[in-house]
């Protein structure tokens, strides 16, 4: 692997299938050069790795700003509540923030909002040693796509999926979340977006597709439905698409929600975990 240098900061590509590391001191701005390169990067590799820096939730903020704005929730429910601010906090302790103590399976974020997320940037303010879990892994969903089998392919071009809200409809987080999450009992409205998308800045195809796709659009045959919803889930988590994330205390990682999934394993609850997360508005999916 390569690694390109600017005024104050590295990028180090992964011994993966995506991401980089950001090596550098980013408790203050570093160059406009320095943070041209840092988007490029997050173009080309799609994950971005900075390691053990202390990172405020102000500081967060003005990193995520370099990537574009940042989403604001409308009515329907998504991870976080209105009450915690541009800055949301994740644990496994109910009066530190909201956040689920399971195992989560592979997803893009807010998959089931009209305009979901662009990406988010995930900082560690507190997690379990690696030997006790929660490993948080990310997945190349343009080389899911480019190894996908062709008669698959065929029968999803132009197809669209619908993603579950696991915070409305009475779901309750479906297990995922505690109780400080925000839910509602009212069923929301259906947003399908194409199973194969095109990235806005890139222009290469990938797949959108992650386990809380759970409806195909339009097809009428459910045993087809099933089947195709089977084979794309066995498909998209095959660990060769995956880096896999040991976290420690003072990481930050930032992804492209456009063209990845991630999952986060278990781990022993006798320890706390606590990331704090800004989110990146994006655009509808085409």
């Amino acid at each position: 692997m390569t690694m390109t240098e600017t005024d104050r900061i590295s990028i180090r590509p992964l011994d993966a299938p995506l991401g980089a590391e950001v090596i550098g001191d980013l408790s203050t701005d570093p160059s406009g050069a320095d943070i041209f390169r840092i988007i490029e990067a997050f173009r080309d590799h799609h994950v971005l790795v900075i390691k053990e820096q202390p990172i405020s939730d102000q500081r967060l903020l003005d990193i995520a700003a370099w990537f574009g704005p940042q989403f604001v929730a409308g009515d329907i429910p998504v991870l976080g509540t209105d009450e915690q601010g541009e800055v949301t906090v994740l644990s496994n302790r109910d009066d530190k923030g909201v956040g689920s103590r399971v195992a989560l399976p592979f997803h893009s974020d807010f998959q089931f909002l009209p305009v979901p997320l662009k990406g988010a940037a995930l900082h560690a303010v507190e997690v379990p040693p690696v030997e006790a879990g929660g490993i948080t892994s990310w997945s190349n969903l343009h080389t899911a796509l480019d190894e996908l089998d062709p008669e698959l392919r065929a029968k999803i071009e132009g197809v669209n999926g619908i993603g579950i809200n696991p915070y409305a409809g009475n779901m309750e987080g479906a297990g995922y979340t505690g109780s400080g999450q925000k839910y509602t009992s009212e069923t929301v409205p259906d947003f399908p977006h194409p199973l194969i998308r095109t990235h806005p800045e890139t222009g290469r195809e990938c797949l959108y597709f992650s386990m809380f796709v759970h409806k195909l659009d339009g097809l009428a045959d459910p045993s087809e439905e099933a089947e195709i919803l089977t084979a794309l889930r066995d498909h998209v988590d095959q660990d060769r698409f995956y880096y896999h994330h040991e976290w420690n205390t003072g990481d930050t990682i930032i992804w492209d929600n456009r063209c990845t999934n991630h999952k986060r394993s278990d781990f022993d609850q006798s320890y706390d975990r606590e990331v704090h997360r800004v989110q990146i508005a994006g655009t509808r999916p085409f």
